[in-house]
C-alpha cells in the first residue's frame, strides 16, 4: 500500500499550467490512495479544485481534511456544504471527520479531522497577535480576540472530542494509526521558515486541545504507533512527541503546489 501525501498546496494561488503540471503528476504517480491535510484553495474555489483533484487521482480514493485557508471567504457551514456536494459528486473523494475508519493495510488505519488552532498555546488569547483567519473567515470576524479565540478554542475541544471518540477503538484494533489534521497538535512540529515558530505566533498555529487527547490516550496503547501527518506552518518537520507519537509536518510554497511525499504501508 503506497498513500501518497499532499498538505497545503494553495491551488488558488497556482496558475493553469502550473496546475496542470502538478495534476499530470498525479495522474501519472504510483500510489494506491491520496491523503490531502488541509489548505487545498479558498471557499470560492474549492470546488472546482477538489473536482480537479478528483478526477487527476480518479480511479484512486483521495481522503481529505480541510484547512484554515479553504474557509477563507465563507463560513463553516457554507464551505463543509461544499466539501459534502463534492464528495456526493466525485465518489473517490471522501472529507475525513464522520466517524470513518479508512483501513489501509491489514496493520495500519486512517482518522483524520481538520482540527484548529485553538489559540491555548504560549499566552492563549492574551496574544496581541492578530490572525488573517479573523479578518477572512465570516465565524472568526470579530473587533476584539476575545470572541473569535472562544471560538476557536470551541474548535480546537471539537477535534479533540472527536479523537476522544476514535481513537481508542483503532488504537487497539491496528498497529499503526495514521491521523491527518491541518494543524499540529503540539508545540515542538511548529516551525516556520526553517526554525521554530515566535512563541507569541504559538496560539495560531497549535492545536493543544487535540493534542492533549491524542497524547493521554496514546498511553493506554503502547504498542500501537501513531503517525500525525499535518500542514498549516509550510515548514517541514519530524518530531518524536513520545515512543509510540511521531508528528510530520509538511512543507509547502504557494504558488507551487507538490507532492509532500509517499508513505508505503505494509
Amino acid at each position: 500500500m503506497k498513500l501518497l501525501w499532499l498538505t497545503d498546496i494553495h491551488l488558488d494561488h497556482a496558475d493553469y499550467v502550473t496546475r496542470q503540471v502538478f495534476y499530470k503528476k498525479l495522474k501519472s504517480g504510483v500510489y494506491d490512495a491520496a491523503v490531502i491535510t488541509g489548505d487545498i484553495s479558498i471557499s470560492s474555489a474549492l470546488a472546482a479544485h477538489l473536482g480537479e483533484l478528483a478526477v487527476a487521482c480518479h480511479p484512486r480514493k483521495v481522503y481529505f481534511v480541510l484547512g484554515n485557508h479553504d474557509f477563507y471567504g465563507g463560513s463553516f457551514s457554507d464551505v463543509d456544504r461544499i466539501a459534502a456536494e463534492c464528495c456526493r459528486k466525485h465518489r473517490n473523494l471522501c472529507h475525513l471527520g464522520h466517524e470513518e475508519n479508512i483501513r489501509l493495510s491489514p496493520t495500519s488505519v486512517l482518522v483524520g479531522h481538520r482540527g484548529w488552532a485553538d489559540g491555548r498555546a504560549y499566552g492563549g488569547r492574551r496574544t496581541v497577535r492578530r490572525f488573517p483567519d479573523q479578518d477572512a473567515i465570516r465565524d472568526l470576524r470579530y473587533q476584539s480576540n476575545y470572541p473569535s479565540f472562544r471560538k476557536m478554542e470551541r474548535l480546537g475541544r471539537e477535534s479533540g472530542a472527536y479523537f476522544r471518540r476514535v481513537l481508542p477503538y483503532v488504537l487497539s484494533s491496528y498497529r499503526h494509526v495514521f491521523i491527518a489534521t491541518h494543524v499540529p497538535p503540539f508545540a515542538k512540529a511548529v516551525w516556520f521558515n526553517g526554525r521554530p515558530c515566535e512563541p507569541m505566533t504559538l496560539p495560531h498555529y497549535v492545536n493543544a486541545s487535540a493534542g492533549a487527547v491524542i497524547k493521554r490516550i496514546s498511553e493506554h496503547f503502547p504498542k500501537t504507533k501513531i503517525t500525525v501527518l499535518c500542514g498549516h506552518t509550510h515548514s517541514a518537520i519530524t518530531v518524536q512527541i513520545a515512543n509510540n507519537i511521531e508528528v510530520r509536518t509538511g512543507q509547502s510554497r504557494r504558488g507551487t503546489p507538490d507532492i509532500q511525499g509517499i508513505v508505503e504501508l505494509f
